[in-house]
C-alpha cells in the first residue's frame, strides 16, 4: 500500500548526485513471500544516531526516521529554507559554502546555504538526516529505496535521489543547539576486518575441509559489492556440488557459489538463493562489511548463536545509551516542546 504525502514547498535542493544516494529507512519487512526485500540502511547505527543528533528521536527497536545514505560521497545540497541537519558515518570530507565542517554535529544551514560532501577517504557510506525527517511516500510502511524492485525513494517507485530535485522536510524556526557526539563515538573505519559468522543448517552438508580453511583465508572487498551483497575475491574454497532447492535468504547470509569464493548478502538481497550457506553474519557484523571499501580486507571466524546473540545485545544496548543521552540533551536545550518523538 502507497500512503502519499502532500507536497512541501521547503526542503533541500539536490545539485549533485549519483544512483547510490538514495532515502533509506530501518527498512521494509513483511514482504519476503511478495518479494520484496528489506532495503533500509546499511549502517543503521550511523543513521540513527545522525537522526538523534537533529532530535529525531528513535529507539534502536523501533522506526528510523528517513535519511540520506551516501554511498563513496560525491553529492551537493542548498537549503531552500533553514534546515538543522547531521551527517554521520564515512569520512567524507563536508563543507558548508565552501568551508569545512565536522561530521557527527549539528549544521544549521540557512536559505541558500550550499551543503558539498566530497568523495569518502575512509568508510563506504554516510548517512545526512534533517530535523523532522525527510517527507516521502510509504511503501508497505517504509520509504527504503530498492532500486531492482523499484520501490521507495522519493517517489515510492524506486528512484534514487536525482540532480535538480526538491527533497521535502520542514523548515527549522529555532537556534542551532549544536549537539554533538565525542570523537570515540563516531564510525572509525578499518581496512581490515574480523568477522563472526555463525553457523548455518547447511553447514553438515559442506565440505569439512572449506569449514577448516574459512577462518584461515583473508578476503578482499570486490567492486562488484553493492547493497545487494557483498562479492568477495581471494583464494577460493573447495564447493562440492550440490543440487539444493532455493528458499528463504537473510540478511548477513554467506552464499557459496561454484567458484567458491563468499557472498555475503546485504540489504538489497535477493530473497530465496539456491547456492550453499555457511551461515549468517550479526547485524551488527552486516554494518562492518557494509562499510568497507573495494580492496579492502575481511577475515571470517566461527561464533556460537548464543554468544552472537549476547554481543548483539550488548551493542544495541550501548547505542540505546547514545540515543537516549542525546535526547537528554534537547531537554536540557530547552526544547523539550519541540522534540521530535519519531520512531517510538
Amino acid at each position: 500500500m502507497t500512503q502519499r504525502l502532500p507536497a512541501s514547498t521547503s526542503g533541500l535542493w539536490v545539485l549533485q548526485s549519483h544512483s547510490s544516494v538514495q532515502l533509506q529507512d530501518a527498512g521494509r519487512f513483511g514482504g519476503a513471500a511478495a518479494g520484496l526485500t528489506q532495503g533500509g540502511a546499511v549502517d543503521l547505527t550511523a543513521a540513527r544516531l545522525a537522526n538523534a543528533l537533529v532530535g529525531n528521536h528513535n529507539s534502536v527497536t523501533g522506526p528510523c526516521p528517513p535519511v540520506l545514505e551516501i554511498t563513496l560521497g560525491n553529492a551537493a545540497f542548498r537549503a531552500e529554507q533553514p534546515l538543522l541537519l547531521a551527517v554521520t558515518g564515512a569520512a567524507m570530507p563536508l563543507l558548508l559554502n565552501r568551508q569545512p565542517v565536522a561530521r557527527y554535529r549539528t549544521l544549521l544551514l540557512q536559505a541558500g546555504d550550499l551543503l558539498e560532501i566530497g568523495y569518502s577517504r575512509a568508510g563506504a557510506r554516510a548517512y545526512l538526516a534533517v530535523a523532522g525527517g525527510f517527507e516521502a511516500p510509504l511503501i508497505c510502511g517504509s520509504v527504503a529505496t530498492v532500486l531492482r524492485e523499484k520501490v521507495g525513494g522519493p517517489d515510492g517507485q524506486g528512484s534514487a535521489v536525482t540532480v535538480g530535485s526538491l527533497l521535502p522536510c520542514q523548515p527549522w524556526r529555532q537556534a542551532d543547539p549544536q549537539l554533538s557526539l565525542p570523537y570515540h563515538q563516531h564510525y572509525h573505519h578499518h581496512s581490515i576486518r574480523a568477522l563472526a559468522l555463525v553457523g548455518g543448517a547447511q553447514l553438515d552438508t559442506l565440505d569439512p575441509q572449506l569449514i577448516r580453511l574459512l577462518p584461515q583465508r583473508l578476503f578482499r572487498v570486490t567492486a562488484r559489492s553493492d547493497r545487494m551483497g557483498m562479492l568477495l575475491g581471494g583464494e577460493p574454497l573447495p564447493v562440492r556440488a550440490q543440487s539444493l532447492y532455493s528458499e528463504g535468504i537473510c540478511l548477513g547470509a554467506m552464499q557459496l557459489p561454484p567458484n567458491g569464493l563468499p557472498i555475503v548478502m546485504l540489504n538489497d538481497h535477493q530473497t530465496i538463493g539456491g547456492y550453499p550457506k555457511t551461515g549468517a553474519l550479526s547485524r551488527g557484523a552486516c554494518e562492518q562489511i557494509g562499510q568497507l571499501m573495494t580492496g579492502n580486507l575481511v577475515r571470517f571466524y566461527w561464533l556460537d548463536a548464543a554468544t552472537a546473540v549476547l554481543q548483539e545485545r550488548q551493542r544495541l544496548l550501548a547505542l540505546q545509551l547514545q540515543l537516549d543521552h542525546l535526547a537528554a540533551q534537547w531537554v536540557q536545550a530547552g526544547d523539550s516542546t519541540e522534540i521530535r518523538q519519531m520512531g517510538n
